[in-house]
Parts: structure tokens; C-alpha cells; sequence
């Protein structure tokens, strides 16, 4: 052991034989009965914080925060400093259904200042949109009777890889079979 570490222990010893002599003296003059009293109280005590311990896990997790009403989004809400990720999950919730690479081409040509100014703007979205929908920020969705393939964000889409029925519905509209 170097000189450094054994300063180290002994400190460390010296510290847990006050803490002991002090927590004796807290107890000093008690009687048996007065030991067996309070450890019959701190079991009571242990006892009711299990119970507290135990209601809080059943009770159902509620968020932290307290919910404020969601305003409702406006296109003058786009950021022209956001990354296209954001913009495109900004765009799906904004119009609040699936939509396809022309629709977001046709926002962003008016919402994004530097959008417009690519050489080829529409090979670029879709190389943004390829590179969005692989870090699983959204999904795209092809469906039967639709050209091009949708955009839609994670949970309007089913474990099969399926839109959910109400986003479906609002596209069906549109589709003539």
C-alpha cells in the first residue's frame, strides 16, 4: 500500500468510529424495554412506507407533467432552421394524414426558403426522405391504387406495416378503383 491509500483507509476508519460513538450516544440511558419500543415502531414505520411503496406501483403511471391543451398547428409554426426530419414530421401533423412525396414537395416549395434554391430539389427530397424514413422517423406506406408511396409517422401505422383504419379512410376518399 502507498503512504496516500493507507491516509485514505485510516480517515475512512476514523469517520465510521465517530459516526458509531455518536449514534450510541443518541441511545444512551435507554432501557431494554425502550430498544424493543422503538424497533417495534420503526418495523410499524418500515411496515407503512411498503404499503405506500406497493399503492404507487399499482396505481396506473400518470405523466409528470400536467397535459396542456394542444394548440392547434399553423404552417406560419414552420421553422426554416429545423433539420428535414423535423419539417417532414412538422408537415404529417400539421396536415394530420399520410402524404406523398409531391405533397411534401408542394409544402416546402412554399414554406422552406432554401428548399426552392436546390439544383434539383425533388432528387434531393427524396434523398432526405429515404434517409428519414431508415432512422424510423417516419414510415412510408405503399397502398393498392396510389402511384407513389405514402409518408406517415410511426403510429398511424399497424405492426403488419398497414396504416391504421382512419388514416386509411382519409386517403380512400381520394383513390378511384
Amino acid at each position: 500500500m502507498t503512504d496516500n491509500s493507507s491516509k485514505k483507509s485510516d480517515w475512512k476508519r476514523r469517520y465510521r468510529l465517530f459516526k458509531q460513538q455518536e449514534d450510541r450516544q443518541e441511545f444512551e440511558g435507554w432501557e431494554v424495554e425502550d430498544f424493543i419500543k422503538h424497533v417495534f415502531e420503526l418495523r410499524q414505520e418500515v411496515t407503512e412506507l411498503q404499503d405506500q411503496v406497493d399503492g404507487l406501483k399499482a396505481q396506473p403511471k400518470q405523466e409528470s407533467k400536467p397535459e396542456k391543451p394542444e394548440r392547434e398547428l399553423k404552417a406560419e409554426d414552420f421553422k426554416q432552421d429545423w433539420p428535414y426530419s423535423t419539417k417532414f414530421v412538422f408537415l404529417l401533423t400539421l396536415e394530420n394524414k399520410p402524404l406523398t412525396s409531391r405533397e411534401i414537395h408542394d409544402y416546402l416549395l412554399k414554406l422552406d426558403k432554401q428548399y426552392q434554391f436546390y439544383n434539383d430539389p425533388k432528387g434531393t427530397l427524396s434523398v432526405y426522405l429515404r434517409a428519414v424514413v431508415k432512422s424510423g422517423r417516419i414510415k412510408s406506406v405503399k397502398l393498392p391504387g396510389i402511384k407513389e408511396k405514402l409518408f406517415a409517422k410511426p403510429e398511424w401505422i399497424d405492426r403488419e406495416g398497414n396504416l391504421i383504419i382512419m388514416y386509411r379512410k382519409q386517403i380512400e376518399k381520394f383513390i378511384f378503383l
